[in-house]
């Protein structure tokens, strides 16, 4: 009977344990974009809460001095961005929306020209009264951008005052979080998520040196060619290079855009000057950067921004490497070590070198 009575608990704990899983998994398919932003909040603040964490290292003052030392830091070089190139910038910004649309119409002339343009254009509306009977669906666009566009502001305090809450009281919500699991895997769990955090904040950092870098070279570049609107495109080229793969490319488009309406061989030094950065990027700032910092495999980079671009969006896009780089430390070390190296078969210790590889600088301090 006892047998029994084990037996029927250990098939009910296993089912309870199933549905848990399988609701979790659901939950996070359904609102994928809700834990998105949970994770961009979790994410700035441990960047808040390293960069404090090093402040208190080198000077010994209180955490929550360091803190607002590190967002009025922060605060302080926006402000300076905005106060030198903001008014430049927000005129460039102008002369591009105009600018644009001309520049597609210039686009769609020289597609036109071509035989299957030609057929292609023949395919499209070209009287009025076509364009007029959708005009519905016109209008329905332009309310779902300015939704989204007031969406994407929400978000971005929604992440901000997140981050600044985590990060002010880091104790209250990692302690809660700890004392969900076993006593004797605590110590494990605090190590495992310490790693993390400095992972994820020396890889924030590595990408904000990338993006400076990418941004200082394409306004030069721009200025050296005479292309109009220089820092704008230099601002955008910067902000895309934040998506790897795919973002120099999107941040292509605008810059090419505008240098056909230059005429001449302007797009193709446009063309260009763009790969060059991205190739110095890609292959001499960016490996020196992540001699000390973090490395993450591009084709597996790829496909995992794919996957979260196609299941939840931009925010997905966005979000897909950081997320990538938190899982692969979570990996490696809970799965990796802990579980198939720790069991001592031959088996499974077939490569022991790390995916995701992090400087040592225990080794360089000790020394």
């Amino acid at each position: 009977m006892e047998k029994t009575n084990n037996y029927n608990k250990k098939i009910t704990k296993t089912i309870f344990i199933a549905l848990l899983m399988l609701s979790a998994l659901a939950l996070l398919i359904f609102h994928a974009n809700f834990f998105l932003l949970v994770f961009a909040g979790i994410f700035f603040s441990t960047l808040l809460n390293f960069s404090s964490n090093w402040i208190v290292s080198k000077s010994k003052m209180p955490y929550w001095l360091a803190l607002l030392l590190v967002l009025l830091s922060m605060t302080g070089i926006l402000v300076l961005i905005i106060v030198l190139i903001g008014p430049s910038m927000v005129q460039q910004v102008k002369e591009m929306t105009n600018t644009l649309p001309q520049s597609l119409n210039n686009l769609r002339e020289e597609i036109r020209q071509t035989s299957v343009g030609r057929s292609l254009f023949e395919e499209l509306p070209s009287d009025l009264g076509a364009l007029i009977e959708n005009r519905e669906k016109v209008v329905s666009r332009i309310v779902g951008s300015f939704s989204t566009t007031i969406g994407a502001i929400a978000n971005f305090f929604i992440i901000i005052v997140t981050g600044i809450f985590l990060a002010s009281s880091p104790k209250i919500y990692t302690h809660g979080f700890i004392r969900l699991f076993p006593i004797n895997f605590r110590p494990r769990l605090i190590e495992v998520m310490d790693k993390t955090q400095r992972s994820l904040s020396l890889w924030m950092m590595a990408k904000l040196i990338s993006m400076l870098v990418v941004g200082v070279f394409t306004a030069i570049g721009l200025e050296i060619l005479g292309m109009p609107m220089p820092y704008a495109l230099a601002l955008i080229a910067a902000l895309f290079s934040f998506i790897p793969n795919i973002g120099p490319y999107l941040a292509l488009a605008p810059a090419v855009l505008i240098a056909l309406m230059q005429g001449g061989n302007m797009y193709i030094y446009v063309l260009i000057l763009y790969f060059g950065i991205q190739i110095v990027e890609s292959y001499l700032i960016t490996p020196m950067i992540e001699k000390k910092m973090m490395h993450l495999p591009p084709a597996l980079t790829l496909f995992w921004m794919v996957l979260l671009g196609l299941i939840t969006g931009i925010l997905g896009l966005i979000m897909a490497t950081p997320i990538l780089a938190a899982l692969i430390v979570i990996i490696e070390e809970l799965y990796v070590k802990d579980h198939l190296e720790a069991s001592g078969n031959p088996e499974n210790e077939v490569d022991k070198k790390p995916v995701a590889v992090e400087a040592d600088h225990d080794d360089s301090d000790s020394k």
